[in-house]
C-alpha cells in the first residue's frame, strides 16, 4: 500500500510539473518580433466598426491587440478575459481629439528650442524646453528619445484632483478596498490656464508634484505620499510619506524606483520615471485597440467588472468602445551603468495624437511578461473642446501583476481642474489644493491632521 501511495504521489507530481511547464510555455516572454507583428500604422488593414471580439475569435484580430490584451485573451494567466458577454471588445469609430489651443500656440511659439543632451551613461537629458510639445517633429537620430520626452512632459493643466476607489485583489481573490484623494500639480512648462505663467515662481526646479492621500481603510487614513519630479531629469525624484501614527513625514529612498505606491500594484517609476535612466528606442508605429469610455458611464463603478472575477476592473462592453489608435511603440531598457533595476524591458504605447504614454508593459529580469499599467480613457470638455487630457481624462486605471496574480483596479470620480474648472462642468479643485506654493512643498504634509 505504501508503494502504491508513493507511485500515485509521483504520478501526481509529474502531472503537475508537466501542466505547469505547459502553462509556462504558453506565457509571454519579451520578443521584439511580437511588437513588430502588430499592424503597421500605414497599413490598409483595419477592423470594421461594430466588430465584436471574444475569446472565441480573438486570434483573428491579434495584430491589433497590445501584448497585454493578447495575454489576457490567451487564458495563460489567472487574470484573463472570460466568456461572459460583458468582456466582449466592441470596436467603435476612431475619433479625433484636438490638442488644447494654448498648447498648440505654445508649440508654434517655442517649438524647436528643446535639445537632447547626451550623457556619459548612454542616456539623454534635455535643455531649452519652454512650453508646448518639446519636439514637434521627432526624427532620427534618437527619434524614440524625443518621442519619450514628448510624453514625459505632455500637456497637463496646472492642478487636477479626483477621488479614487481601488480594489486591491490578491492571488487568493481577497479584496482590500482602498480609497484615496489624488492631486497632481504641474509647476513648469505650463500652457494652462491661458495667459498664466509658464513656470510657477515656487517650482524650485520641480516640474511635476503628486499627492496621494488615503481616505479608507480607517486604520490607514491620512497616510500620504508626495513625489516631486525634477525638471532636470538627471536629478533624482524626491519622495515623502506622512505617517499618521508618527504625526510626521519621512523622506523615502529615491533609489526605490520599484517600491509600491501605498501598497498598490503601481510602483514609483510608473508615476515619476526619468528618461535619462533608459536606453529608449522606437520599435515602430502601429495601430492598436484602446478602450475609450462613454462619459456618461465612465465614472460609474457598475461600468467595470467587480471582483471576484477573472479580470477585475475590465470595462463592461455596454460602457466602452475600443478605438483603433495609432501609437509609437517605445522600448525602454534600464542603463546598466546605473546599477540594478527590477525590469529588463518596458514598452510604452504612445498615442501619436495626444503624446500620452499608455499602456505600459513590463518584463522581469528574465524577460518574462510581468506587469501592465493601462487606462480606460474618456474625452472631456476642456475649455470648449471635446478632447483627451493627461490625467483628467482617466476614468479607470489598472495595475496588473500577471505573474503573481495581483491586481489594483481603480475607478475615479470626474476630475476637477484648476481653480475655474476649465469649462469641464465639474467645478474647480477643492479650496485646500488651490495654494499651489504651499501644497507642492513637503512641509505641507505636517498640516494634514491639523
Amino acid at each position: 500500500m505504501k508503494s502504491l501511495r508513493l507511485l500515485w504521489g509521483t504520478v501526481f507530481t509529474v502531472a503537475i510539473f508537466l501542466c505547469l511547464c505547459g502553462l509556462a510555455r504558453a506565457q509571454v516572454t519579451y520578443d521584439v518580433a511580437n511588437y513588430r507583428a502588430l499592424a503597421d500604422a500605414d497599413s490598409s488593414e483595419t477592423i470594421p466598426v461594430g466588430t465584436k471580439i471574444t475569446v472565441n475569435n480573438w486570434q483573428q484580430y491579434k495584430k491589433f491587440m497590445p501584448i497585454w490584451v493578447q495575454a489576457a485573451f490567451s487564458g495563460a494567466y489567472k487574470w484573463h478575459v472570460g466568456s461572459e458577454p460583458a468582456y466582449t471588445v466592441v470596436v467603435g469609430a476612431t475619433h479625433h481629439y484636438p490638442l488644447p489651443r494654448q498648447y498648440v500656440e505654445d508649440t508654434e511659439k517655442y517649438g524647436g528650442q528643446a535639445q537632447l543632451v547626451p550623457l556619459s551613461t548612454g542616456g539623454f537629458s534635455w535643455k531649452g524646453y519652454a512650453a508646448g510639445i518639446p519636439f514637434p517633429n521627432p526624427t532620427e537620430p534618437n527619434a524614440g528619445v524625443k518621442m519619450a520626452y514628448n510624453g514625459w512632459d505632455t500637456f497637463q493643466p496646472r492642478i487636477l484632483n479626483f477621488h479614487a476607489v481601488n480594489w486591491l485583489v490578491d492571488t487568493y481573490g481577497n479584496v482590500q478596498p482602498l480609497e484615496s484623494d489624488d492631486t497632481f500639480f504641474r509647476t513648469m512648462h505650463l500652457s494652462d490656464p491661458p495667459g498664466g505663467p509658464v513656470n510657477m515662481p515656487f517650482a524650485n526646479g520641480y516640474n511635476y508634484v503628486t499627492r496621494f492621500l488615503v481616505i479608507l481603510p480607517e486604520q490607514s487614513k491620512y497616510t500620504t505620499e508626495m513625489t516631486l519630479r525634477p525638471d532636470d531629469p538627471k536629478h533624482i525624484s524626491e519622495v515623502y510619506a506622512f505617517v499618521p501614527a508618527l504625526r510626521r513625514s519621512l523622506r523615502l529612498s529615491s533609489a526605490a524606483k520599484c517600491a509600491p505606491i501605498l501598497g498598490t500594484d503601481f510602483v514609483q517609476d510608473d508615476n515619476s520615471w526619468l528618461p535619462p535612466n533608459f536606453k529608449i528606442t522606437l520599435i515602430g508605429k502601429k495601430k492598436v485597440l484602446a478602450p475609450v469610455m462613454e462619459y456618461s458611464k465612465a465614472f460609474d463603478l457598475k461600468s467595470y467588472i467587480a471582483p471576484p472575477t477573472s479580470f477585475p476592473g475590465w470595462p463592461r462592453a455596454d460602457a466602452v468602445k475600443w478605438q483603433l489608435r495609432t501609437v509609437n511603440l517605445l522600448n525602454l531598457q534600464w542603463l546598466t551603468a546605473l546599477g540594478a533595476y527590477c525590469y529588463s524591458q518596458r514598452v510604452y504605447y504612445q498615442d501619436t495624437e495626444t503624446n500620452i504614454l499608455v499602456p505600459l508593459e513590463s518584463y522581469d529580469r528574465n524577460g518574462k511578461f510581468w506587469k501592465v499599467v493601462w487606462y480606460a480613457w474618456t474625452p472631456i470638455n476642456f475649455r470648449g473642446q471635446n478632447t483627451v487630457v493627461q490625467i483628467a481624462s482617466i476614468a479607470a486605471v489598472q495595475g496588473v501583476d500577471f505573474q503573481n496574480s495581483h491586481i489594483t483596479a481603480t475607478v475615479e470620480t470626474p476630475t476637477t481642474i484648476d481653480e475655474d474648472g476649465a469649462g469641464s462642468g465639474q467645478g474647480g479643485v477643492p479650496a485646500e489644493y488651490r495654494d499651489m506654493g504651499s501644497m507642492t512643498a513637503p512641509g505641507s504634509l505636517q498640516r494634514i491632521m491639523k
